[in-house]
């Protein structure tokens, strides 16, 4: 089947999930494309596993000949139904002007990939995300005539549901990563429950093969965090609950990742005395981000609830972490707790609750026993519900029904 696969961005460091899935398509024999609606980035790295796709991407600029000259051809060919599209994304984001530009922006870029795709015989359009990805899945798939699907993450169904009962309606199925999004779904007036699809993001198989860590030796707990320095992430908790371990604990942490707060979280670590134990090495592609789980014994996410709502879904890198037989400590929030499960699988804290990371690095510490019981747990957990080549499969099968 040929496919194509609408993200906001690329390359984005942080959503390996979504160029997993396509390596993972074109390894079952399928054709997937991917289109990011923004310009391409300069300064991010693709990921090593995913170089053997980057002839199937590709993007359209906002306003030029590619695009400029399809959009009217397009309403020359079809006025009626373009003018109907058009009164319909109006009507869906009025309310929300600063988002209804941004629409409005995408939109000629997004009717020029419909008839890119019905040209090229796409088969299938899906929106990695149910915001913007989802908007220009939702225009291509009406001017190519062809069928589409979108992702419910986490932020992209929290932030604003404007036109998202809509396009849930139109689409042929919509996927969903957790029952949380499931049942947050479910209470939106005349959302079709019986279209919503739980299909988890995954890793690939072959890290939960990776040994188990060594218990910690003279040198202390190996701490990680791995993801965006942003406030939603709530790292600014980690190293508060980093300062307040006992004295006599030996551990070191390394801090992988960049955004808005990379110096303020850098000059936050100086101030509370923990440079010295603490490394922060910017974003990195997925093989350094892995050998970083084998360096570790547990990884943090400590989330909060951001700006606007913002939240997490189930973050991938707990995922990979897990699966690499790593302890895990992480927020209750979202659908984090379908996947750790405290004192199961991983250790769950309140958001922003410092203390409570703090008391669980100890008690891991003290008992490491107890945290490779439960790192074991985890790890048969991904094994069985979050492989990246089954649930790839299942949604590609989605797709091809």
């Amino acid at each position: 089947m040929k496919m194509l696969v609408v993200v906001s961005e690329f390359p984005k460091i942080t959503e390996t999930f979504a160029y997993r899935n396509i390596v993972e398509y074109d390894r079952l024999g399928h054709e997937p494309w991917l289109f990011h609606i923004k310009p391409f980035r300069k300064n991010d790295t693709v990921h090593g596993f995913f170089q053997p796709m980057m002839g199937r991407v590709f993007s359209l600029p906002y306003f030029g000949r590619k695009t400029v000259l399809p959009f009217l051809a397009e309403w020359a060919r079809a006025p009626l139904k373009m003018a109907r599209l058009t009164a319909r994304l109006v009507a869906a984001h009025w309310r929300e002007p600063k988002r209804g530009v941004a629409v409005a922006a995408l939109f000629p870029k997004a009717v020029a990939l419909g008839r890119w795709s019905r040209s090229r015989g796409i088969e299938h359009i899906h929106g990695e995300f149910a915001g913007h990805p989802a908007n220009a899945a939702y225009i291509a798939a009406q001017v190519a005539g062809v069928p589409f699907s979108f992702t419910a993450h986490a932020n992209d169904i929290f932030v604003s549901q404007a036109m998202l009962v809509e396009k849930a309606q139109a689409a042929r199925f919509v996927r969903s990563i957790s029952t949380y999004n499931i049942r947050y779904l479910s209470e939106l007036k005349g959302f079709p429950t019986q279209d919503l699809r739980l299909i988890r993001c995954g890793v690939t198989p072959e890290i939960t093969q990776v040994p188990a860590p060594d218990a910690p030796d003279e040198t202390g707990l190996r701490i990680l965090y791995v993801g965006s320095l942003i406030r939603k992430k709530g790292v600014t908790h980690l190293l508060d609950a980093l300062s307040r371990l006992p004295a006599d604990m030996a551990w070191r942490a390394r801090i992988v990742g960049g955004g808005d707060l990379a110096d303020a979280l850098a000059a936050q670590a100086q101030a509370l005395g923990l440079s010295e134990r603490i490394t922060f090495e910017g974003p990195q592609p997925a093989e350094a981000v892995a050998e970083a789980h084998r360096w570790a014994h547990v990884l943090v996410v400590p989330s909060i609830i951001g700006t606007a709502g913002r939240v997490e879904g189930i973050p991938v890198v707990l995922m990979e972490a897990m699966g690499h037989g790593r302890a895990v400590i992480a927020s209750a929030l979202s659908g984090i707790p379908e996947l750790v499960e405290d004192g199961v699988t991983g250790w769950l804290t309140e958001a922003g609750d410092a203390d409570a990371i703090a008391t669980a690095l100890t008690d891991m510490s003290k008992d490491w026993p107890q945290a490779a019981l439960r790192a074991a747990a985890g790890q048969a957990r991904i094994r069985d519900e979050y492989l990246i080549s089954d649930n790839a499969r299942a949604l590609a099968a989605e797709m091809n029904r």
